[in-house]
């Protein structure tokens, strides 16, 4: 393994950039911190671009060496970790990888059971949603323009390695909405806005499940292109639920209709 010792280098510098969602999007990478979601990502076969491992933990990390020698690795220090990571106890490596390139049109015409995301601006929520969608056999998330980067790295922390396994695409307009559905597919609405609950809604075949943050809920324009709208039904005076807590409630009833196949039906 090569190693870097000062702030300066390019390689150390571009890597911290990549805390910022501007950075991120220029140059398509995005960062991995901990051993966990590291292992995760070659599990998920994600494509790495660069990996930085604390001088005194190399040595814990020579499996993962051997299984990448395909990629650069760099022994740093403990202080260049912590400049280049977003947490602030890091856990001894990081990796730069490549946001993968995805393709929405293939994933509409292979899948059956999406999710839209519509204005998800914490990060928390938006990791336990994927990690959600991964659980439950979602087989894509599409995020409009009022979503938080679902590469950020809280983002890809609390999705636990969902990021790796469910594709994501990013800042989807209404009108490509439109034409995913005109492909056959359903669009279903959670809204407070309705008297069907949840148990009464068909979440079989091909369908795309639309969450708004719990703020604001599903705008009016995208329920004007929803086929049904449903509620979760609560039984004290709560105003809402967290949206990754009705996510998971709307994703396991779904789940448990499709059974073992999430696929067209």
């Amino acid at each position: 393994m090569k190693e870097i010792k000062s702030r300066d280098n390019q390689k150390i510098r571009d890597a911290a950039r990549l805390k910022e969602p501007k950075y991120r999007h220029r140059e398509q990478m995005f960062l991995i911190e901990g051993r966990n979601m590291f292992c995760e990502a070659i599990k998920g076969e994600q494509e790495l671009h660069r990996i930085f491992v604390e001088r005194e933990e190399a040595e814990q990390y020579l499996d993962e060496f051997r299984k990448t020698r395909d990629v650069e690795w760099i022994k740093i220090d403990h202080t260049l970790m912590k400049y280049i990571c977003d947490t602030q106890t890091p856990q001894g490596i990081v990796a730069v990888a490549r946001i993968p390139p995805g393709n929405l049109h293939t994933t509409v015409q292979k899948s059956g059971f999406l999710l839209f995301l519509d204005r998800i601006a914490d990060p928390g929520n938006m990791g336990t949603i994927l990690r959600t969608a991964w659980a439950f056999g979602v087989q894509g998330v599409i995020l409009n323009n009022g979503c938080v980067d679902p590469f950020n790295p809280k983002v890809v922390r609390a999705s636990m390695g969902a990021i790796f396994h469910v594709p994501v695409f990013n800042e989807i307009s209404v009108e490509e909405l439109v034409r995913i559905k005109a492909e056959g597919y359903r669009i279903l609405a959670s809204s407070l806005n309705t008297d069907l609950s949840i148990d009464r809604v068909d979440f079989t075949g091909r369908v795309i499940i639309i969450i708004g943050s719990e703020a604001r809920g599903v705008s009016a324009k995208i329920l004007s292109v929803c086929d049904q709208s449903f509620k979760i039904p609560i039984i004290t005076p709560v105003d809402s639920l967290n949206a990754g807590v009705a996510c998971g409630i709307i994703v396991y009833e779904a789940g448990k209709q499709r059974g073992s196949d999430s696929g067209c039906s």
